[in-house]
């Protein structure tokens, strides 16, 4: 029996192999809108952001996506201190098609490292750069309009310290080849 059993998971991860499709790869164009303190940190100034992703149809509506993302957050002014905010984020989604294949509308939720970099110059003090990783999450929609380019809003959140959460809503365009 114990031989039987990790034949029979050989068999099934063998069958969903073959059901799913290749994987194909992509970028994304992203526009952040910061919320909460990161908001008040870049003074409300919205950030774009890149990334490339490769997506894996597991068959029936279901889809998973590795991505790697960059954003960055205008340089914010207050009198004579400037500062700035930029992450990378390596993460997946998960993502849900309604109709049961890979078009139309679709849920996503994500789980990411985030890799954050805060800067702040004063001329006075000098530059202040603060670095750090945060797990984040994501939770959104979609609409995949072809077989090549979706749209997607989603909330990101990322607690930097327990005073200082580096919240976004974020809107991309994804182009998959």
């Amino acid at each position: 029996m114990k031989i039987l059993s990790p034949l029979t998971l050989a068999v099934l991860a063998t069958a969903l192999s073959l059901q799913a499709e290749a994987p194909r790869y992509g970028v994304q164009g992203l526009v952040n809108i910061p919320l909460g303190d990161l908001k008040d940190y870049v003074d409300s100034k919205p950030g774009p952001g890149i990334g490339v992703h490769g997506t894996f149809d597991l068959g029936d509506g279901h889809m998973l996506r590795p991505r790697l993302d960059y954003s960055v957050y205008p340089e914010s002014s207050f009198g004579s201190l400037k500062q700035d905010a930029n992450n990378l984020s390596l993460g997946g989604d998960y993502l849900y098609f309604i109709a049961g294949k890979p078009e139309g509308l679709y849920l996503t939720a994500g789980l990411a490292a985030m890799r954050w970099s805060f800067e702040v110059k004063d001329p006075v003090l000098g530059n202040v750069s603060t670095h750090t990783t945060k797990l984040g999450l994501a939770i959104g929609a979609g609409y995949q309009w072809n077989a090549t380019v979706g749209t997607e809003a989603r909330f990101v959140h990322s607690r930097i310290t327990s005073g200082f959460q580096a919240d976004a809503l974020q809107a991309g365009v994804t182009i998959r080849f």
